[in-house]
């Protein structure tokens, strides 16, 4: 270790209070007793969640417990501006003391945002990135995942969709971050994650996937986010495949909810800020333009991530743990050998869970690949800082030809690594 990284000061913060495993739900109203401001519930899910019925046990649970509970039933997807400033609204009419988020990323991101607009002045728009107004605190909040892929029950941040004017893209992923947006708890119950379908499973996996390789990759990254970020790969690689092919494997389900809530706490480490490499600069670029999850989105551009960062020397130590980690015998090779088997160990994984491994299927040409590399590299630095954290520096040139390798596909790539 130099010395430079010794003078470093890293700060770590975490949900305060995590209640995980089979049939942890079971605490929710315990929790909600001790952290509630008073005896009104905001419960925030999506359309999906209540159909199924996941929420009426936790919503008995609350009103047997002498709560009174509103439930606000979102679209299962990231929230629009429009959207937010409704649920604001309402939050702020009725001065709930806690809200409780249950559902995918999505409702846990609308979740967070409503708990800390009650207690912040103004317009949502004054604090979203880049405007960063400081937020000076929360409404209590308990955030319950469905699925196993973001992590937001754990993580300091929350996404929200706003308009853009831009000859490509037309609306743009900003986010409010800080300690605010944290949970007062998060109730991580795999039980809830055995109803995910096979695609829904195998995107969301992937979403945590990518979250905690790009750390393990980050510049900043330090021994204690890769220790655990390197766990959470070894259990995404050794179980996503078992979830998706038999979403009732209580194991699998058990270590990929694990994995899922590492990878929120790892992204929410200032030294990893989101992450803040390009998978998820790009992946916010072609989501909404092609209409793919974001989590299927940072699937198939991760082992193009890894290739484009390959000549790096940093990179190429850092993908040959990540290979270890996916289950690679990296005894009597060298780094960038393994380093390969990260790239290589990758593409199988999406084809193991049904999931493209490249862009050829859409419809992009050469025109929208220099207009969305355009982009990125200006929201690369604009909000994301990705200089600081991507090891290998972004030009257009170099963008664009990652974007070409994304539509060759995975020969194209292997041919590289000849």
């Amino acid at each position: 270790m130099v010395m430079s990284e010794l003078q470093r000061i890293d700060e770590y913060r975490n949900v305060p209070q995590i209640s995980f495993g089979f049939g942890a739900l079971k605490n929710l109203s315990d929790f909600a007793d001790k952290l509630s401001k008073n005896k009104k519930i905001m419960l925030v899910t999506d359309e999906n969640i209540e159909k199924i019925g996941i929420i009426k046990e936790p919503y008995n649970a609350l009103v047997d417990s002498s709560f009174s509970v509103d439930v606000y039933t979102a679209h299962a997807k990231e929230p629009d501006i429009g959207m937010v400033k409704t649920y604001i609204d309402a939050v702020r009419k009725n001065k709930y003391g806690l809200v409780v988020g249950i559902g995918g990323g999505s409702v846990m991101d609308l979740a967070k945002i409503v708990g800390v607009m009650q207690e912040n002045p103004g317009e949502i728009e004054e604090y979203v990135c880049p405007n960063n107004k400081q937020l000076i605190g929360s409404v209590p909040k308990i955030l319950v995942p469905t699925t196993s892929g973001t992590g937001s029950e754990c993580s300091n941040t929350a996404v929200v969709i706003i308009a853009q004017s831009h000859e490509y893209i037309d609306a743009m992923k900003t986010w409010i971050t800080g300690d605010a947006v944290l949970a007062d708890a998060a109730i991580v119950d795999p039980t809830l994650t055995i109803q995910l379908p096979p695609e829904k499973t195998a995107s969301s996996g992937m979403d945590a996937l990518s979250h905690v390789a790009e750390s393990v990759l980050s510049l900043q990254a330090n021994p204690f986010s890769d220790a655990i970020a390197l766990k959470a790969i070894e259990l995404i690689s050794k179980n996503l495949k078992r979830a998706y092919s038999n979403g009732e494997d209580k194991e699998a389900r058990w270590n990929m909810s694990l994995s899922a809530s590492i990878g929120g706490m790892v992204i929410s480490y200032p030294w990893i800020a989101g992450p803040a490499l390009l998978g998820h600069v790009a992946s916010e670029g072609i989501s909404a333009k092609l209409s793919i999850s974001h989590g299927m989105a940072c699937g198939v551009l991760l082992p193009y991530v890894y290739w484009y960062n390959f000549q790096n020397d940093y990179a190429v130590l850092k993908l040959s743990k990540i290979a270890e980690a996916m289950g690679v015998d990296t005894s009597g090779i060298n780094a960038k050998e393994s380093a390969k088997q990260a790239i290589l160990r990758t593409f199988d994984l999406l084809e193991d869970v049904g999931l493209t491994t490249d862009l050829s299927q859409f419809a992009i040409g050469e025109k929208e690949i220099r207009s969305i590399s355009n982009y990125i590299l200006q929201r690369s630095e604009e909000m994301y800082s990705m200089s600081l954290y991507n090891p290998k520096k972004a030009t257009l040139q170099n963008i664009i030809e990652f974007f070409e390798k994304t539509l060759e596909g995975r020969k194209s790539i292997e041919k590289t690594l000849k």
